[in-house]
């Protein structure tokens, strides 16, 4: 004759590895997308930190080549100005000026760049380095967190083996009519053929049951089944 209190004590046993592996089993599916996505970040990171290293240098580049050009201009613009106090004739002098007029344009233009470019530098922290500590910050604490994600994942792996290994030494113990049962439900659902109820609710498929089945399972002495999901239902303290 069957045990069915033994029996139903087996079945929460299952019903409680099985909680834990749909648990575990449902972070461990979403842990490789946050994992894929700090090392995403990761490279974005590195790569703007690439990046505003390329700028820096030519901006650096720019700002000698355009200070040597104020300078070369402001030199120019010295030996015109001495020259423009020898010319004579009226049409030398005016050609003159207006050589002057083109060069202080230059120099006005050059060093408005100038301006623009230190102006850009001393926002972005490029001159400073203050962009690249923020971006090394940053990429420091997305690769922490994908080594404590990694960890995590690891973690549940072994988890999910300890739990896989456990069930089967509990299912063998089953009386073979209720393990004939139970390998039919799991086959039909593919996940989990026993779980419990909170609060009047199937925790396989969320169904409420009625007040009277549900008083039932949570005396734990009969196998009852979900009228919605088919799964069978216990009673336990999550």
């Amino acid at each position: 004759m069957t045990d069915v209190k033994r029996e139903i004590h087996l079945l929460v046993t299952i019903a409680k590895i099985d909680a834990e592996l749909n648990a575990f089993r449902t972070d461990a599916s979403h842990l490789p997308e946050r994992i894929a996505k700090a090392e995403a970040e990761i490279k974005a990171a590195e790569k703007e930190m690439a990046d505003a290293d390329a700028r820096l240098e030519t901006m650096k580049k720019e700002k000698r080549v355009l200070e040597q050009k104020v300078q070369d201009n402001g030199e120019k613009l010295k030996k015109l100005r001495v020259q423009l106090m020898e010319v004579k004739k009226n049409e030398e002098y005016q050609a003159m000026l207006h050589e002057i007029g083109h060069v202080e344009k230059t120099i006005d233009e050059g060093e408005e760049r100038l301006l623009m470019i230190m102006d850009e530098l001393d926002q972005k922290g490029l001159q400073t380095g203050d962009f690249n500590k923020q971006k090394s910050e940053a990429k420091r604490k997305l690769a922490a967190e994908k080594e404590a994600l990694e960890r995590r994942l690891d973690e549940i792996q072994k988890e999910l083996a300890r739990l896989e290994g456990e069930k089967p030494k509990i299912l063998v113990e089953l009386d073979p009519q209720i393990r004939k049962r139970y390998d039919r439900i799991l086959a039909k659902l593919h996940d989990f053929a026993v779980t419990h109820i909170a609060d009047e609710i199937c925790q396989g498929c969320h169904s409420r049951l009625p007040p009277q089945a549900a008083m039932e399972v949570r005396r734990n002495d009969q196998i009852i089944t979900c009228q919605a999901c088919g799964r069978i239902l216990v009673h336990y303290i999550a």
